[in-house]
């Protein structure tokens, strides 16, 4: 037992969460493609603020957020990307995913960045509103 690296029993699961939107493009995944995007979440997962290109890397060309990034895979048939950023919870975010194959890649990662930003404000309002309403509880809860 003297010999045990006690890292190794101590694995760090980072939380992901996702989007409507994200959940929605996923369902509409053949098999072999849901099976490819699944293994990128897993590796954010365990990997997630040190994810390394060719898994992830950051997406550029977006106005408001310099943490945003993008899963990437591909399947036979398929170029797959995710985009996702850590929300103010330090939760990875998934927001919305794409096939790029065949299209044109500018057009593509500006469509993909625009809907990113969208969800991006989406989600950051509703936790300002949770947060507001813990403050509000937690102040009646002094009284």
């Amino acid at each position: 037992m003297t010999n045990m690296n006690p890292s190794a029993y101590n694995k760090v699961v980072w939380e992901v969460a996702s989007s409507y939107e994200y959940d929605k493009w996923f369902s509409s995944l053949d098999d072999e493609s849901k099976e490819a995007v699944l293994e990128r979440v897993l590796l954010l997962q365990r990997l997630e603020p040190n994810l390394p290109r060719p898994y992830a890397d950051v997406l550029h060309g977006n106005k408001n957020h310099s943490n945003l990034k993008e899963l990437r895979n591909r399947t036979k048939n398929h170029i797959l990307r995710v985009a996702y950023y850590f929300d103010s919870e330090r939760k990875a975010f998934l927001l919305t995913g794409g096939d790029k194959k065949g299209k044109d890649q500018n057009k593509f990662y500006k469509n993909l960045i625009a809907e990113a930003e969208g969800i991006i404000a989406i989600h950051e309002k509703g936790q300002e509103e949770k947060n507001e309403k813990c403050r509000k509880n937690d102040g009646i809860a002094d009284v």
